[in-house]
């Protein structure tokens, strides 16, 4: 595997850009070693170090904070306040492990990595890249999506979908360690890269479940809210001929590993029906969620855009 990887690492780095250097990139650069050590830190030392920011950024991340506890109002009326508030504080814990995660991803050892991982349901993703017309590898934002993205690029050379960062150093560091096992980046304006890779029996995995606005979306139910859902993710297999492979990473409490659970291809995906098909894409996701909720991106907006006529949805 190490031979594989190192052939990997430098047909990935090659194609990423060197960042800028000078006074004014300093703190930047501090950040960058800052996250490289925390990720050669022994595993248990730096799961001790990142812990604490859980219950601090609950309190001093008061505007996400409200985010969050509005998102997880609506999405789970059937808990009482006291269910509620432990997902909410649970989350804060969970992006508080993602600290220590990404650093793991962009520095720790590959070797050192490979030990703390467990693929579910690899066979699915083998018999759709069988099929040899590409596989969309649909997953979300968990806090654990940069372990989920390393799991998947060790297995097969993965392109990913992502939204660049506007800090040039950390945008070139963040790269650099995602594309280690030989994965590729995709901006996430640039589509007909992605429509290109796919068409050549290439593999792309793309998170959806943001709120970029009303373009390019329609609306479909998650967790029973109208929720501005994009359009994209039938577009690509309707465009392609792709198979369309669902993928849920999670982090296991008890064991201390992180596991990747690759779902069969989705059957007869595009169809028809707009509607059926985005529903079908948010039921899937609202039903992995709802195994781990405390690990879902609580703090992003996700219901921002509403349909015509209805009230904000945030305050």
């Amino acid at each position: 595997m190490a031979a594989v990887c190192a052939k990997n690492i430098s047909m990935a780095h090659a194609n990423v850009q060197k960042p800028p250097k000078g006074p004014r990139h300093w703190f930047s650069w501090l950040a960058v070693g800052l996250l490289w050590l925390l990720g050669r830190l022994p595993p248990r030392l730096g799961l001790m170090l990142v812990s604490p920011l859980g219950p601090l950024t609950y309190h001093l991340m008061g505007s996400r904070r409200k985010i969050a506890q509005r998102n997880i109002e609506r999405c789970f009326p059937e808990l009482n306040a006291a269910e509620r508030e432990e997902i909410l504080r649970g989350g804060f814990r969970s992006l508080a492990r993602m600290l220590v995660e990404t650093a793991w991803v962009w520095s720790a050892p590959i070797e050192r990595l490979a030990t703390r991982i467990r693929i579910e349901g690899l066979e699915n993703l083998r018999d759709a890249e069988a099929l040899g017309r590409g596989v969309l590898v649909l997953t979300f934002h968990t806090t654990c999506l940069e372990m989920g993205g390393f799991m998947l690029c060790s297995k097969t050379r993965a392109s990913g979908i992502y939204r660049p960062l506007k800090n040039p150093v950390i945008e070139w560091y963040q790269n650099r360690g995602r594309t280690r096992t030989g994965g590729i980046l995709i901006a996430k304006d640039n589509p007909r890269r992605a429509i290109r890779i796919l068409k050549n029996g290439g593999v792309v995995w793309y998170a959806p479940d943001q709120d970029f606005g009303a373009d390019q979306t329609a609306f479909a139910p998650f967790f029973g809210i109208q929720t501005s859902t994009l359009l994209a993710t039938r577009r690509f297999p309707a465009l392609t001929g792709c198979a369309v492979v669902p993928m849920f990473p999670r982090y296991e409490k008890d064991s201390g590993m992180y596991v990747m659970t690759l779902f069969p291809a989705l059957d007869n995906f595009p169809s028809d029906d707009v509607l059926a098909d985005l529903t079908r894409v948010n039921a899937i996701m609202e039903e992995q969620i709802r195994k781990v909720p405390e690990q879902y991106w609580w703090i992003h907006r996700r219901f921002k855009t509403r349909p015509e006529g209805e009230p904000p949805f945030y305050d």
